[in-house]
């Protein structure tokens, strides 16, 4: 039994570019999210923040430096300041001059084509929930965070979908059903080494999609065809181009 508030996919089994497949596109940026869908993925992984005058826009990091020619707390920087910046040119000079996405853009442009996997880093969830239902993108948004801050959002918005990390306590028989006394969680998430066959059928049971990182060493066709075997609904990767040649054969 599966949940059936999920988002519908087109592929076998999910898809999810983290932070748009950020093993071969800058990461977090509009190309790299354009590129996800040109290839056919189910999910665009993105960081939400929030800037100085409240505006919402796409970086994982809490500063700037790593991505961008700038620095600086994203929440310390207007939104005028942040797209200044350039968020390619450190990944390759071919993308010299892409910008720091808004959400509003990334809805602008995945709207009708694939789902947003919003990682919410640091924002308010009114804020968020108000630009998903101006870009009427409720159906392709699925919700990660911690347990307190997805208890909001299921306040906020029962109908949209969410998902944390299986916590460590919740790992033992039963420890699923316990969860969902906790709160109504539709997917779980986590690093694919962290999980059984017994935990996703677990999950299974209990109505629950099942969607694993193979981020790092396991980013590979061997540590995809692991987590297949295991049964999970979906994987989360930098590398969505190698993951979708993977499972089309």
């Amino acid at each position: 039994m599966y949940a059936q508030i999920m988002l519908r996919i087109r592929n076998r089994i999910a898809v999810i570019a983290h932070r748009g497949g950020a093993g071969i596109m800058p990461e977090n940026t509009l190309a790299a999210f354009q590129h996800a869908i040109r290839l056919g993925c189910d999910y665009v992984e993105v960081d939400v923040r929030t800037t100085r005058d409240g505006k919402l826009v796409i970086m994982h990091d809490r500063t700037v430096d790593r991505t961008t020619n700038g620095s600086g707390a994203v929440k310390e920087l207007t939104l005028a300041a942040i797209r200044r910046l350039d968020a390619g040119a450190k990944f390759s000079p071919l993308y010299r001059g892409e910008k720091v996405p808004t959400l509003d853009e990334v809805f602008e442009l995945c709207r009708g084509k694939i789902n947003v996997y919003i990682d919410h880093k640091d924002a308010p969830v009114e804020a968020i929930l108000r630009t998903i239902r101006r870009h009427r993108v409720e159906k392709q948004v699925l919700v990660y965070g911690g347990l307190d801050k997805l208890k909001e959002w299921k306040q906020a918005a029962p109908s949209l979908p969410v998902m944390p990390s299986l916590p460590q306590q919740y790992r033992k028989p039963g420890g699923i059903a316990e969860l969902r006394k906790v709160l109504p969680v539709d997917a779980l998430n986590g690093d694919m080494v962290l999980w059984t066959r017994e935990l996703v059928q677990e999950a299974h049971r209990e109505g629950i999609t099942v969607y694993v990182d193979n981020l790092g060493y396991p980013d590979t066709p061997e540590g995809y065809r692991q987590s297949i075997e295991m049964g999970v609904d979906g994987i989360e990767t930098d590398y969505p181009d190698d993951l979708l040649r993977f499972i089309r054969q």
